[in-house]
């Protein structure tokens, strides 16, 4: 019973400095950042996101305009049981201009997620010419300067005392 009673002091004595915050180490090694042809976004992405601008487009091609209209021109009459709509508008002059608009989006959708993917393709060859230009900059920096070194030393050594 005494040792019980010795462990429970001995605890509670620990007990403030097991409390105490541990301290931070930093990881040994930094994470890796993130690749930028990861942070592209897919090809079906970009699409699935033309298929919203799509919608996006119907539904403003169904606002109703007649009221603004009215605003603007005072001499013209709004009928609120027909509503004139932007896309009703753009038909008047061109009847497949909404299937143009569509066909417009699509396009650029699926061009747009080919180049994302080609992007992604050349990123790392990129990446390396570019290490490589940096390299060469380097060497060139480095030759220069070691170049003019060797000539400050050699005029120096040319040079005779004077005096005496």
């Amino acid at each position: 019973m005494r040792n019980l009673v010795l462990a429970a002091g001995l605890l509670a004595l620990a007990a403030p400095a097991a409390a105490q915050p541990r301290p931070h180490r930093p990881a040994p090694y930094p994470p890796p950042r993130p690749r930028i042809e990861d942070r592209l976004p897919r090809p079906y992405e970009v699409e699935r996101i033309g298929t919203m601008i799509e919608r996006v487009t119907d539904a403003l091609l169904d606002v109703d305009v007649g009221p603004v209209a009215d605003a603007i021109d005072p001499y013209r009459r709004y009928e609120p049981r027909r509503p004139e709509t932007l896309g009703e508008l753009a038909t008047r002059r061109d009847p497949y201009a909404r299937r143009r608009l569509h066909n417009e989006i699509e396009d650029t959708s699926a061009g747009l997620g080919a180049a994302t993917s080609e992007l992604a393709a050349m990123t790392p060859l990129l990446r390396a010419e570019i290490a490589n230009t940096a390299r060469r900059i380097d060497d060139a920096v480095r030759e220069n300067r070691i170049r003019r070194e060797r000539e400050y030393e050699r005029d120096y050594r040319d040079e005779e005392p004077r005096g005496r």
